[in-house]
């Protein structure tokens, strides 16, 4: 399942922006949309980035959330012109007629999208791929961040008349949906570990080729035909169960290969974000305990001792609730 893997969903979505002219008393002009969304999207604060940042990015209110991504995209990119043979183009010149000669400057098909797009990507927290856990992250990111979500989306095709709630929301979001060919999920400390590799024994392999192979032919060799088995007849039943077992093994690995890994060790958000407040306090806690770390005193040991247990029961490293980083905080 593209779109689920490793116990996270992997949202993308092109949302159509609006190319009408935005009323505007002020302006009789009237404004572009797409220059009112990126000018929406510069707005929104990114994360936390030191003590004296009071701004928090909207979409760090949701408590599955690990990444998200807002990019305006106005047309595909121009990537230049196809190659053309310069052999090729003179042989044709000498040896074909003028209507087939190759004209190296002449005018090549170009694509272009036919209005801009909103890029609106997320990777979150899921138990399985099924439309319900989209949606639910959705509703739950709607209710919890509805008034900077439509400074966004406002500029978007028919967002105003569509949306109204979260589970309309979810709705409108879904409609634009593209299918997620390549997740990143970087949560794996040592690699993803081969037991959970989806995995099919040569024997069954065997047995699904062999299997239905076999049947096909002895259908075609004693059943289907009357009389003596021909050459012919001899040769199609071991061409058609060649193709049906070939077949057979085909979509059994195919269904192997898209069935989604199993989630990372502690890779959920409360998980991560605990991991970030543990690495950044117990580094602070070796620095100022160095001196006690290095000496052999029992009595330097005892303190080292006490302060580790100060630590552990302040910070309470098994509690994902208890002190944890909070979520769009960037630094230490």
């Amino acid at each position: 399942m593209p779109n689920f893997d490793c116990g996270a969903y992997f949202l993308t979505t092109l949302v159509p922006i609006r190319t009408d002219a935005i009323s505007d008393s002020a302006n009789k002009s009237g404004i572009s949309p797409i220059h009112e969304l990126r000018s929406a999207i510069a707005k929104l604060p990114t994360a936390m980035q030191s003590p004296l940042c009071n701004a928090h990015s909207p979409f760090a209110r949701s408590k599955r959330l690990h990444f998200s991504r807002l990019v305006v995209i106005d047309d595909v990119a121009y990537v230049g012109r196809k190659p053309i043979n310069a052999l090729l183009t003179v042989l044709t010149e000498l040896f074909l007629p003028a209507a087939w000669h190759i004209n190296p400057v002449n005018p090549q098909p170009q694509d272009h999208l036919a209005n801009p797009f909103l890029l609106f990507s997320a990777d979150f927290d899921a138990a399985s791929g099924d439309d319900s856990e989209r949606d639910s992250f959705l509703i739950d990111l709607w209710d919890k961040s509805q008034a900077e979500l439509s400074s966004i989306f406002k500029y978007c095709y028919d967002f105003e008349k569509q949306v109204h709630d979260g589970p309309s929301f979810a709705k409108y979001i879904a409609r634009c949906q593209v299918e997620t060919t390549m997740p990143f999920h970087d949560y794996f400390m040592d690699g993803v570990p081969l037991d959970a590799l989806p995995e099919i024994s040569n024997t069954k392999l065997l047995a699904a080729f062999f299997g239905p192979a076999f049947l096909v032919y002895a259908l075609v060799y004693w059943g289907y035909f009357d009389g003596a088995p021909s050459f012919f007849h001899t040769l199609f039943g071991l061409i058609a169960g060649t193709i049906v077992g070939a077949l057979v093994v085909y979509f059994m690995v195919t269904k192997a290969g898209a069935k989604s890994y199993p989630p990372a060790p502690d890779s959920t958000l409360p998980s991560v974000l605990k991991a970030l407040h543990l690495r950044k306090n117990f580094t602070r806690f070796v620095i100022d305990n160095q001196l006690l770390s290095v000496s052999d005193e029992p009595a330097s040991q005892k303190e080292l001792y006490d302060r580790f247990a100060a630590f552990t029961a302040a910070n309470k490293p098994n509690d994902l609730d208890g002190p944890t980083q909070e979520p769009g905080v960037v630094g230490t």
